[in-house]
């Protein structure tokens, strides 16, 4: 971002980000990291949490968990410099920083089925930002995780959103700056929703330098 702003023209009240899967990572860790850059950040599928991916990818036995430990120095156990390298990484260390910043996060319901990141690390990254008032229970992201459905007692929160195409909205939730979609589809984005979203999104002040 400093190279572009040194070498061309840029808006810095509209700066964005934009990632999905390994990129919805790098998109939520940077929001949280640098929350003053970004006009706003829109996340899919992310991975939110190293220590929690790498105990789902091993149940799965996915590649991903030997690549996890490669990149962390060895199996995440508990008090293990592995475990404290894994929490360094991890997106969900820092969004806390991000309150206030536009976050737009987006999961397709059937990711962790058919898709390789579970639906709940989108949503336990919204509470992290989220009001208490407007914060999922853990009971209601392990139905939504376990049966791929929206839990029925949220089943009408759910707006229409042409943006989405034909991934229709099954679930959506805002908090302040924060809002978390759940649509029909898996480990994918929707390039049209997240720009049009993006489009949206302005600083009212440049970043602080």
């Amino acid at each position: 971002v400093e190279y572009a702003k040194k070498k061309g023209a840029v808006d810095e009240s509209r700066i964005y980000l934009v990632g999905a899967s390994g990129g919805g990572y790098a998109a939520l860790l940077m929001a949280g990291r640098a929350p003053e850059v970004w006009a706003g950040v829109s996340a899919w599928v992310p991975i939110s949490d190293l220590s929690k991916w790498h105990k789902e990818t091993t149940a799965r036995k996915l590649r991903y968990a030997g690549e996890i430990e490669k990149s962390i120095g060895g199996k995440p156990t508990h008090g293990s410099k592995a475990a404290a390298e894994a929490k360094k990484r991890s997106a969900i260390t820092y969004l806390a920083r991000a309150k206030g910043m536009a976050l737009d996060i987006n999961a397709g319901i059937t990711d962790g089925h058919n898709g390789s990141v579970p639906i709940s690390h989108s949503l336990e990254a919204f509470n992290v930002l989220a009001a208490p008032k407007d914060r999922l229970t853990a009971e209601v992201i392990a139905e939504f995780v376990k049966t791929a459905t929206v839990p029925k007692a949220l089943d009408r929160q759910a707006p229409e959103d042409v943006s989405y195409g034909k991934k229709a909205v099954l679930f959506r939730r805002q908090s302040s700056a924060t809002r978390v979609t759940i649509f029909q589809g898996g480990h994918e984005i929707i390039p049209g929703a997240a720009l049009q979203w993006l489009a949206k999104q302005k600083r009212m002040r440049a970043p602080k330098k």
